[in-house]
């Protein structure tokens, strides 16, 4: 098989295991009365401890969202006593020992439900898992770009070797996520677009919306008031990508072009690590994933 058909493959098998362990994340966020919009700063701030985050290095992986909802959820956590705001140094935040064992406690919460999961036998397992490490390991070798600043967060919230199989697979899975979002960072960066510009850019692409209304509609988690979408597509019509006819948006031969470049250098990116495992580990790779997927959406799983 084509190796560029697997991103979808690794999402689907993602998506699944976090059907599992989310529910159980979601009640101790519960006991905890944690607001949902809570984990947006509180994982990256496990990340990072001990370092301080601010929004703006939140902002970097998650660059589709404002950076002053950020800054508004720092505050928050700040105020429910999981952060505590860094002595000369406005905006940074460290965790508070409440946040971390909050984090933690979620985490685990996660790690529980995946010991309790038998998707396929465990040599089956095991054997996924390696292979999926020697994946990460090739991504965090290759060279630039992309850069390595989602993936290396990534890796700093790893089980460990000895943890079970699936939250190692779990893991390593997250981590190719986040190398994705490495490789699309780098493939539309250097255009200089700002992040609200580029979500709507490519949903006008997707043909998933086609009006101001739409985009607000889709995108209101994102943080950015009505004003700041009609500036991104104002801004994108200026480049030339989009034109309005009417209230809609549409996508121009120019724009199409710029938006399926950057697509193509995204998997370019994406996959050229991927060249550490023959074709038939690939195939072996992609037959344990979907069988894995299959396996855990089984009702009753």
């Amino acid at each position: 098989m084509n190796q560029t058909e697997m991103w979808p493959v690794v999402v689907g098998a993602l998506q699944a295991l976090a059907g599992h362990y989310n529910p159980a994340m979601g009640q101790i966020m519960s006991e905890l009365n944690l607001p949902a919009g809570c984990t947006a700063v509180l994982f990256p701030a496990f990340s990072f401890d001990p370092e301080a985050v601010t929004a703006e290095k939140i902002h970097i992986r998650g660059a589709y969202t404002a950076v002053s909802l950020f800054s508004q959820r720092l505050r928050e956590a700040s105020g429910l006593g999981l952060m505590e705001e860094v002595e000369n140094a406005e905006g940074a935040y460290r965790l508070t020992p409440s946040g971390r064992e909050a984090a933690a406690k979620i985490i685990q919460a996660a790690y529980e439900c995946m010991r309790e999961l038998q998707p396929l036998p465990r040599s089956e397992m095991e054997q996924l898992a390696a292979l999926l490490h020697r994946l990460v390991d090739a991504c965090l070798k290759a060279p630039p770009p992309p850069e390595k600043w989602c993936i290396q967060l990534s890796r700093r919230l790893d089980g460990g070797e000895d943890a079970h199989p699936v939250i190692r697979i779990d893991q390593y899975l997250s981590d190719l996520a986040a190398y994705r979002d490495d490789a699309h960072l780098a493939a539309w960066r250097p255009l200089e677009c700002s992040g609200q510009a580029w979500e709507a850019f490519t949903l006008v692409w997707r043909a998933q919306a086609a009006t101001l209304e739409e985009l607000c509609v889709k995108l209101e988690r994102r943080g950015f008031s009505r004003e700041e979408y009609r500036q991104a597509l104002d801004d994108l019509i200026r480049r030339g990508w989009l034109q309005a006819e009417n209230e809609r948006y549409l996508l121009t031969p120019l724009g199409g072009q710029i938006r399926q470049a950057a697509e193509e250098r995204t998997d370019q990116y994406f996959y050229a690590p991927w060249q550490c495992l023959s074709t038939d580990e690939v195939n072996l790779l992609r037959s344990l994933l979907v069988r894995l997927r299959e396996n855990l959406l089984r009702p009753g799983s």
